[in-house]
């Protein structure tokens, strides 16, 4: 850094505002302009042509210097005070002597006062107006008043040397160049202050999309929670109904009792309003399945629909044969009717669902409700469906196996029967052998069979311990994302301070962070509003900006001092957004705050603000 660098630089401070150390700059350099331009040349011209008189430029010379160490010593008003007065009033002091007693002015020297009478507007800030007011009135009062200053020493001197020739001709040139320096240097400052506020408004705008940007982040951040919570939630529900069932099933042995209780469970879980189970049967003539009605909850129907369907009979044959679920929401009105101590009415949906495994169909289950089933509902009656065509399909083969035991005791009993004939009858010894001999074979046949049925029930039990073992890995998945949700708010309760406000600025909800900072309790806080926390420094006209830009559907953000309820202080970087209608308008407000650690840090960002606002 060079001497005239250091020299302009003399007395500027980090900690001030830049446009005060932008204005010690141009009392710096006025100081120096003044004394290379104005002072020593009528320091010389005085020694020339008015030796009385040169104590004045002198003495302008010793007050720039003075500028230059007040500053220096930090008392940078005065020496802008002194840099923005003196010029102008030795100048006039110098041009009074020369006017006592001369009918010629020295237009010159009125030219440099005029010059020098507008150096308020350059050394001080619109923001420093005691300052700027009263020097331009000083500076006008001594402009006005030349001829009456007390301060003369000579009269009647011979003033050609500075109305005409070369010196006045130079003497023309430097007041017409100090006119133009000083107007070009309030010319250069208010462009620079335009750059400066351009530059503010990019940024604020930069930090507006930001802002949108973040809120657009935190905003599908809380719509994916919320999905997952509700994902959760279905799947915790279906879970659920799913267990319900199969406690059902191992309470009930007796296939129509545990079809009748299914089916009262399965509506009223789904909130439905009818429902019904058909199992599948086959004719004892000919073998062809058909569809019975084995239990049935809040059931009417029209005298034309049949207890018993076959396959590719209405609604519950075609789903038998295409073995895929119905999804019904335009019901004609002489299918089913809802009936109740109102009257009757038709429903708005039906599902009518196969309840199948192993490709092979066990049954149908049929519901219908007066509301359209969500997608969640409807998975769980797809899943329901393989898990009671299982149960049913084991109930079968246990009634099955039952049957069979009980014939072969039967044929057991028979065959003690003929062994006591065979003892009373000798004849007939021959005769019951043989009848022996077809009843072994008849009953080793049934044992085959019994096997058989034996290993699809071990496969079937393998089915159910793999569906078990599925839904244990679903509330262990759901365990994780509770887990991990907590984590979430564990974490923003740990670094964030969230609340929320009605539009009244009632506070609807806050969470831990604030709670810890506060140092209120959550029931001390909620129904209170915000000024709560309202520490007495702060300025009612910040509060009154937050709210207009607030209500006007608009992002606050600025630093903030409270108080906690212990009477501390906390700052905090506020940002406070409305939460809009459909029709752009605030229904309630959110604001998210950290709180700034170091308070040096946070006054220093408060004071920016104050001075951004035009509050300072």
């Amino acid at each position: 850094m060079n001497f005239f660098s250091r020299l302009q630089n003399t007395g500027v401070n980090k900690k001030l505002p830049d446009y005060v150390n932008a204005k010690i700059r141009l009392s710096n350099g006025v100081a120096l302009f003044n004394i290379l331009f104005v002072a020593l040349p009528f320091t010389i011209i005085s020694f020339l042509y008015v030796p009385e008189l040169i104590a004045i430029p002198v003495l302008g010379i010793v007050s720039m210097i003075l500028v230059w160490v007040l500053n220096k010593i930090s008392l940078i008003y005065l020496a802008r005070i002194l840099s923005a007065l003196t010029p102008l009033l030795l100048t006039a002091v110098f041009t009074s002597n020369l006017i006592q007693g001369n009918d010629e002015l020295p237009i010159v020297l009125f030219l440099i006062m005029i010059a020098f009478s507008i150096l308020p507007f350059l050394v001080f800030d619109i923001r420093e107006k005691n300052y700027l007011i009263f020097s331009v009135i000083f500076n006008l009062v001594v402009f006005i008043g030349v001829e009456y200053l007390p301060f003369y020493w000579i009269e009647n001197t011979d003033i050609s040397f500075i109305t005409e020739g070369f010196l006045f001709e130079m003497n023309y040139v430097v007041s017409i160049l100090l006119t133009y320096t000083i107007v070009f240097m309030l010319a250069y400052i208010n462009y620079r202050s335009e750059l400066k506020s351009q530059k503010l408004i990019e940024n604020n705008e930069k930090q507006t999309r930001d802002l949108h940007e973040s809120e657009d982040v935190l905003k599908k951040n809380l719509e994916e929670v919320q999905k997952a919570q509700e994902e959760e939630k279905n799947r915790a529900w279906v879970t659920e109904g799913l267990g319900r069932i199969n406690n059902l099933t191992r309470q009930y042995d007796d296939l129509a009792a545990l079809s009748k209780e299914v089916i009262s469970e399965i509506v009223k879980y789904v909130d439905g309003n009818q429902g019904a189970i058909y199992l599948v049967e086959k004719e004892e003539e000919n073998d062809e399945p058909f569809m019975e009605m084995k239990a049935a909850f809040a059931f009417g129907r029209k005298k034309t629909i049949k207890d018993k369907v076959k396959p590719g009979e209405g609604l519950i044959g075609q789903c038998y044969l295409e073995k895929d679920m119905i999804f019904l929401t335009e019901v004609p009105d002489d299918f089913v009717r809802i009936k109740s101590g109102l009257g009757d009415a038709p429903p708005k949906n039906i599902v009518i669902m196969p309840l199948m495994t192993n490709e092979k169909i066990e049954g149908i289950l049929e519901v219908a409700s007066f509301q359209v089933l969500p997608d969640y509902k409807v998975d769980y009656l797809k899943k329901l469906g393989e898990s009671l065509a299982t149960s049913f399909s084991m109930n079968k083969i246990n009634a099955n196996t039952k049957r069979l035991l009980e014939l072969s005791q039967e044929q057991e009993e028979q065959m003690r029967s003929q062994a006591e004939e065979l003892h009373q009858n000798m004849e007939e010894l021959q005769a019951t052998q043989e009848e022996m001999e077809r009843k072994n074979k008849e009953t080793e046949e049934q044992n085959q069979q019994l096997q058989q049925q034996e290993e699809e029930l071990r496969q079937n039990m393998e089915e159910m311990s793999a569906q078990a073992d599925e839904m244990e890995r679903q509330m262990k998945d759901m365990e994780k994302m509770q887990a991990e949700m907590k984590a979430r708010e564990e974490i923003l309760d740990e670094t964030t301070i969230v609340s929320e406000a009605d539009l009244h600025g009632t506070i609807i909800y806050v969470n831990q962070k604030l709670i810890d900072t506060a140092k209120y309790s959550r029931e001390e806080m909620i129904g209170k509003g915000h000024n709560l926390f309202r520490h007495p420094d702060m300025s009612s006209e910040i509060y009154k900006l937050m709210w207009d830009t607030i209500q006007s559907g608009k992002i606050f953000r600025g630093v903030i001092k409270n108080r906690a309820k212990d009477g501390s202080i906390y700052w905090v970087d506020a940002t406070i957004s409305p939460i809009l209608d459909a029709d752009g308008k605030p229904e309630k407000y959110i604001g998210v705050r950290y709180v700034i650690e170091q308070e040096e840090v946070a006054q220093k960002l408060f004071n920016e603000q104050l001075e951004r606002l035009g509050l300072k």
